[in-house]
């Protein structure tokens, strides 16, 4: 058998569709992480609220990466269940709440940046918040917690604050959060009053 040339590897076009396609695949993965990261801070026990103003600023855009995530989801969920061995309940359920994790993680994306910047370019601050519950004894991973208004769910608490100092609060109260970051938001270490 004999032959004059032959070509071997991918040629330019597999290579860039290929790129491509990978390209595609990643950055969901990447929008998911980083609607992830904040939930991992969170868990570990760093208390991050956003400020008012970060938070009003960017509720709208918030709510739009988490409705399109939450859409998004679903498809490549069943696709990847199809190939595993599910129960068709178990695929029924996880298709099901898979909007919902993919709402809170598309919202979360978005206090990415302002933990980031409170990390790295953060100092000592001190940001006003109002007090929504300060009386519930909270749950497993977060006990004898503060509740503060205008802020989204899981970054609108402090937990451990000592039942001494929660009895004395009461909703609307006014509460300084100090700790390192800045305008955008603050990873909370104490607590001061306002008169």
């Amino acid at each position: 058998m004999a032959f004059d040339e032959v070509s071997v590897g991918d040629s330019k076009e597999q290579v860039k569709d290929w790129s491509l396609v990978k390209v595609i695949r990643i950055l969901p993965a990447i929008w998911l992480f980083l609607g992830a990261v904040p939930l991992l801070i969170a868990m570990i026990g760093y208390e991050f609220l956003p400020s008012i103003e970060w938070t009003a600023r960017t509720n709208i855009l918030g709510v739009i990466a988490g409705l399109v995530t939450a859409v998004s989801i679903p498809w490549p969920v069943l696709k990847g269940l199809n190939r595993a061995s599910a129960g068709e309940v178990k695929k029924f359920f996880v298709v099901a709440f898979s909007p919902i994790l993919g709402y809170v993680l598309g919202k979360n994306v978005i206090l990415v940046v302002p933990m980031l910047l409170a990390l790295i370019a953060g100092h000592r601050v001190e940001l006003p918040f109002t007090v929504l519950h300060a009386d519930r004894s909270g749950s497993r991973g977060c006990r004898s917690k503060i509740e503060f208004q205008e802020l989204p769910f899981l970054f609108n608490r402090i937990c451990g604050v000592p039942a001494d100092v929660r009895q004395g609060i009461g909703p609307g109260r006014r509460i300084i959060v100090i700790g390192r970051g800045n305008s955008f938001g603050v990873y909370a270490d104490k607590l001061r009053l306002i008169d």
